[in-house]
């Protein structure tokens, strides 16, 4: 079966959909030349959300020719959208900050799915996204395609990295925010308070 990698997106210029793409073409060329790559797909990605740069980029898709990687962009309920998350093998974020201060909710979403994520790297993100623990970062569409590349060696018999990663990902992200609170927010409120009188 082909790799499932998931990304959402409103389709604005935040995340570089050009990067994207160039990393695509790269991932099939090295497919094509690997002896791995055999006849089919090996990567399903499915980008979900509605915005303006979505016709572009699904026009570029047709135009590359992909033999081995299919790309389908959806609009899902919000039902069906943490579904999606948990049946992949891999989140894909493309975000970036135009502050470099802030932190994609995508992310967060596929944490709590349990779903490892391959991220732009900027200023922040690694508050995050640990770089080989929960997730994998890149700065160009050549690191993606060679780090996508690396996962899809022997996949989907050879899958330790993605299954390493998934575990940390539940170790580190599957703390849930009753939880959280309870062992970290609670006890400084409560040293804040004011004694109660006796």
């Amino acid at each position: 079966r082909p790799m499932l990698v998931v990304s959402s997106t409103s389709w604005t210029p935040d995340e570089d959909f050009g990067l994207l793409m160039s990393a695509l073409r790269e991932l099939d060329q090295l497919l094509r030349s690997a002896s791995l790559s055999g006849d089919g797909c090996k990567l399903q990605l499915v980008i979900t959300g509605k915005g303006p740069l979505r016709e572009g980029f699904e026009e570029s898709v047709r135009s590359a020719c992909l033999a081995h990687i299919r790309v389908q962009t959806v609009w899902l309920s919000a039902e069906d959208y943490p579904r999606l998350l948990g049946a992949a093998d891999l989140g894909l974020c493309l975000h970036t900050s135009s502050s470099g201060l802030d932190l994609p909710m995508k992310v967060v979403d596929m944490f709590g799915c349990e779903l490892p994520v391959l991220s732009v790297d900027y200023r922040c993100i690694s508050e995050l996204v640990a770089d080989g623990q929960t997730g994998l970062l890149f700065s160009d569409a050549p690191q993606l395609a060679h780090k996508l590349f690396s996962l899809l060696r022997g996949f989907p018999s050879e899958r330790e990295k993605l299954d390493a990663m998934r575990l940390q990902v539940a170790a580190v992200h599957g703390v849930r925010w009753d939880a959280a609170w309870g062992q970290t927010a609670a006890p400084l409120f409560n040293s804040l308070a004011p004694p109660e009188p006796s």
